[in-house]
């Protein structure tokens, strides 16, 4: 799987619509630039995971970590 390219295989969407991620399980939940909210479940988790990583579209679950010193000093 080629990360560099601007299409995943079997999503519609190309990296520069998608804002932000979610990740439940095999479920995404993304937000689009355009505002909507879509849910997709790719066949290859780990794959899409890193394609969005990659374009660096920001994950959700990582910014709340990064930006709230309240949930870091709970672990």
């Amino acid at each position: 799987m080629a990360f560099t390219k601007p299409y995943f295989t079997g999503f519609e969407y190309h990296s520069t619509e998608i804002c932000k991620f979610l990740q439940t399980y095999s479920t995404f939940t993304l937000m689009l630039t355009n505002g909507m909210i879509i849910h997709y479940q790719p066949e290859e988790v780990l794959d899409f995971q890193s394609w969005l990583n990659h374009h660096q579209i920001e994950d959700i679950r990582v910014s709340i970590r990064n930006n709230n010193p309240a949930v870091v000093a709970q672990r």
